[in-house]
């Protein structure tokens, strides 16, 4: 179940490989290509075995984009516990 669909002469990152072979059964993903403006832009989408999307991984993202993208979540994971602890 790893890849929903093939799209063939799309160029990805060595990032983006490394992510794909590393997915086990719990995932699956989709390659997107841009169009317009974005034509070039190549992303895979990653969707658990339920098809609800968890994240998108741009070509131009390596491991330090994606530590930042985690550590963004976790501070607005920390501003909206703070605003439902003071709303008890």
């Amino acid at each position: 179940m790893k890849e929903i669909k093939e799209i063939r002469n799309v160029q990805l990152s060595e990032f983006q490989k490394e992510i794909i072979n590393k997915l086990d059964d719990k995932y699956c993903y989709k390659i997107s290509r841009g169009t317009g403006i974005y034509s070039g832009y190549n992303a895979i989408k990653i969707f658990n075995k339920k098809m609800e999307h968890l994240f998108t991984i741009d070509e131009r993202d390596n491991t330090v984009s994606i530590n930042n993208y985690i550590k963004n979540r976790k501070k607005e994971l920390e501003f909206l516990e703070l605003i439902l602890k003071e709303n008890k």
